[in-house]
């Protein structure tokens, strides 16, 4: 049985425990920043299908069923804005090479748990970035990418900043998700969303499953969205207990492999993307916690 954990990191963090000290994180710093600001009007969801050594291999039939999945989580999320009276028109493209190649690209450590964790988080995140530029550049060289990147606020730009200011550039739009898609369907990993607080390197997310549920989670917390149970960015146990009471069906909850159609986007996740501009006092404990930093 999968006991996997799919946004941010995951509950195996919390069997790394050597050299864990915290910082203070407050979800507000992930707001209306880098390229995926707030979620609204044009937006780009960009899947890349990533082959690795230790993640399954990608069949056409699971690229079919994942592209499948990707559309029913933008369709929901469209369905969600539209109900909060939100203009927000999600546009879906992906690189896929002639017969239904992907691109390889072994991580370091074999899978994102390894390469996130070893040998701390933030060799982890480094190396996690540089995988994700080398496949950027790969996927830039085949679709003949432009001088000017367009993105406020990013000193030097790298391949991950120059694809995307490409797809802004290329699709008219201000906002551009990147997703690398790794199949690790049959298997036990995790998703994570990187670079989702500061500006000094765009952010994307590498997403492990291909639920509609976790998709759309990954989408959301490019966006800002904050994790309501147990992660990387959430440890208080009372503020856990605090969000399960106040948003039990939230995406941003533990979504692995719960239907879709099931949950909803509760009112501090439309606080921190964008979609309203008041939080109700009583659910702002929830925008502090810690993470973990060693």
């Amino acid at each position: 049985m999968k006991i996997c954990k799919v946004l941010f990191l995951s509950l195996f963090i919390f069997i790394f425990t050597t050299g864990f000290n915290y910082r203070r994180v407050d979800y507000r710093e992930g707001m209306y920043k880098n390229v995926c600001k707030d979620l609204k009007n044009n937006v780009l969801v960009y899947f890349i299908f990533i082959d690795s050594k230790e993640t399954s291999p990608w069949t056409e039939f699971d690229i079919r069923s994942t592209i499948d999945s990707v559309h029913a989580a933008t369709k929901w999320i469209g369905e969600q804005a539209r109900q909060s009276g939100i203009q927000l028109n999600i546009i879906t493209d992906y690189y896929i090479g002639k017969e239904f190649t992907t691109v390889r690209k072994n991580l370091l450590n074999g899978n994102v748990y390894k390469t996130v964790t070893t040998p701390n988080f933030k060799k982890g995140f480094k190396e996690l970035n540089t995988w994700a530029d080398n496949i950027a550049k790969k996927v830039g060289s085949e679709v003949q990418l432009v001088d000017k990147d367009g993105i406020p606020e990013v000193q030097n730009p790298r391949n991950k900043e120059r694809l995307i200011a490409h797809l802004r550039d290329e699709k008219q739009v201000e906002s551009v998700a990147l997703l690398f898609l790794v199949n690790n369907y049959y298997k036990e990993d995790i998703s994570v969303v990187v670079n989702q607080f500061d500006t000094k390197d765009v952010e994307f997310a590498v997403v492990s499953y291909k639920y509609p549920s976790v998709i759309a989670q990954n989408v959301l917390g490019l966006f800002g969205a904050a994790d309501l149970y147990k992660s990387l960015n959430r440890h208080d146990d009372k503020k856990i207990n605090m969000a399960a009471a106040f948003f039990p069906d939230d995406i941003m909850q533990d979504v692995y492999a719960k239907d879709i159609n099931k949950l909803e986007i509760g009112e501090l996740t439309k606080y921190l993307i964008g979609w309203s501009s008041k939080l109700d006092p009583k659910y702002e404990p929830l925008l502090i916690d810690k993470m973990a930093n060693f």
